[in-house]
């Protein structure tokens, strides 16, 4: 029995009946990390060397996925995915993130999970990072050269939008301004200096002082206000602070997007951190993201608000390259027992931890083995607060709102298929218990590793793994089963046609 199917023995994955619709309308917190493995969280790996107990705590309350997947292997892709419900390979861009200085990549008229919500009536907030575009062009100077962001390129004096192109009433996010805008700060961590580009924080559009000052921006600060502020909007919610630029309305529901830059590199855990874990620098900074999971749920509770309170916790794909090295060094594995990690189309690139819960609806705690998509995140709310998605929209997302109850309708069939992608435009499929590749290799790996763990190389075009035999992907089926590998093939190359997985 893999470790996966053990896990899931232990607890019941279903819940008792509910009614989703009727009452209030839930609050809706999604908390997002960068770059956290399956293996970084204790509930999913218990040898991990980082205890997550306010994370493990959430999960014991709520709903703990075992097979949940972000919509891509890095950054950017993955945040259109779960704003949008749409693949971002379906778009212009193919390979990697956006560069500096583009456009929004999500379209204005385009669904969003904020702007549906804030049709429904909801306050909306986009706290942290944010990587899918910004309207530059609203602040751009007479005579700008293709993306510079120079001041003699952009006023600053102008407001410069993000999340409000998509939806959100109040946005404070920083943006990346790239290699060409360095500043001098190098940040020391385990692998040695480590310069940023360029960042800089701007609040419903605006800088502060309508100039931008790299040499000032520090991330080690940066992640301690950008939880801050996310609290702040918990507690200005409940009446406890006031603070008109959050635009709220009293007695209106919320959804706050809490974007963390945690554990991505530069790792800087906050001073309070620095030796708190078994793992370095880089187990401080995830002790660091656990931390601001319990600054959120203690501010939820103290404000009447958890209990109708729709709770995700997830990540945007898989661990960095360099975790491979902390498997030796402090006896860790971020991604636990899988195979890859972020850019990898094996599933150590992409299956990430997926916590959910609603403690007024979710009466018995479980863990689920169905498989998931961060890209059913707005057609799952969207049954929740009874919201029909029209044509056109959400293409990718499959609702699995009966995971709340088995009265909550769902608004699709259940998902029996997944596209994997990676930044360099490959593709896999997942299919039932099968994984097919459409390349020679869904790595890399390091050689060391490789040969630890007895994989052997090939010569193949592609992969075929079994994951109910093989949750690990040590032993390529491709040239075992040759028609499989042709279903499979078909199978993908059709949906990559297609202009979505999922009919309404």
């Amino acid at each position: 029995m893999s470790k996966f199917a053990a896990v899931a023995a232990t607890v019941s994955s279903v819940i008792p009946a509910v009614q989703a619709q009727g009452g209030a309308l839930p609050n809706v917190v999604v908390i997002y990390a960068d770059d956290l493995g399956y293996g970084d969280v204790s509930c999913y790996n218990a040898e991990s060397k980082v205890k997550t107990p306010n994370i493990d705590r959430i999960a014991a309350e709520g709903m703990m996925f075992t097979d949940g997947h972000s919509p891509d292997t890095i950054c950017s892709p993955s945040r259109y995915g779960i704003l949008s419900g749409r693949a971002s390979w379906r778009t212009h861009r193919k390979k990697g993130n956006p560069a500096p200085g583009e456009q929004p990549w999500i379209e204005k008229t385009r669904l969003t999970l904020a702007s549906m919500l804030k049709e429904k009536g909801y306050d909306t907030a986009a706290i942290g990072k944010w990587g899918v575009g910004s309207d530059w062009e609203s602040a751009a100077k007479p005579g700008r050269k293709g993306l510079d962001l120079s001041e003699k390129s952009i006023d600053y004096t102008k407001p410069i939008h993000s999340g409000r192109c998509i939806g959100f009433t109040y946005d404070w996010v920083h943006l990346w301004f790239g290699h060409s805008y360095y500043s001098t700060k190098k940040y020391p961590w385990d692998h040695g200096g480590y310069r940023d580009g360029g960042r800089w924080f701007f609040e419903n559009g605006m800088t502060e002082g309508g100039k931008v000052d790299f040499e000032s921006f520090d991330m080690r600060k940066a992640q301690m206000e950008v939880i801050e502020r996310s609290v702040r909007y918990i507690d200005a919610k409940g009446g406890r602070v006031d603070y008109p630029q959050f635009n709220q309305r009293k007695g209106k529901p919320f959804f706050l997007y809490y974007a963390a830059h945690i554990p991505h590199g530069p790792i800087v855990p906050a001073k309070q951190f620095q030796g708190s874990t078994q793992c370095g620098d880089y187990g401080d900074f995830v002790n660091q993201f656990d931390w601001a999971v319990g600054q959120i749920t203690d501010a939820l509770k103290r404000n009447g608000m958890l209990e109708n309170t729709i709770l995700v916790i997830t990540s945007d794909n898989g661990p960095e390259h360099w975790s491979y090295s902390f498997i030796d060094k402090f006896k860790h594995n971020s991604m636990g027992e899988l195979r890859g990690a972020k850019r990898n189309l094996w599933e150590g690139g992409h299956r990430v931890p997926f916590i959910v819960s609603w403690p007024q609806k979710m009466q018995k705690r479980g863990i689920s083995q169905r498989l998931v998509s961060q890209l059913d995140l707005v057609a799952t709310i969207a049954d929740v607060v009874d919201y029909k998605i029209g044509p056109g929209n959400a293409e990718d997302s499959f609702s699995f709102a009966s995971e709340f109850g088995q009265d909550v309708k769902e608004s699709t069939p259940k998902r029996d298929l997944i596209i994997h992608h990676d930044s360099n435009n490959r593709y896999a499929l997942r299919k039932g218990d099968w994984v097919f590749i459409d390349h020679k290799s869904g790595g890399p790996e390091p050689e060391w590793l490789r040969k630890r763990k007895g994989r052997e190389k090939h010569n193949f075009p592609g992969e075929l793994f079994n994951l109910k035999e093989d949750p690990y992907e040590s032993n390529n089926l491709y040239g075992k089963h040759p028609e499989k590998v042709k279903e499979m093939k078909r199978l993908l190359d059709q949906l990559k046609k297609s202009d979505k997985t999922v009919t309404r």
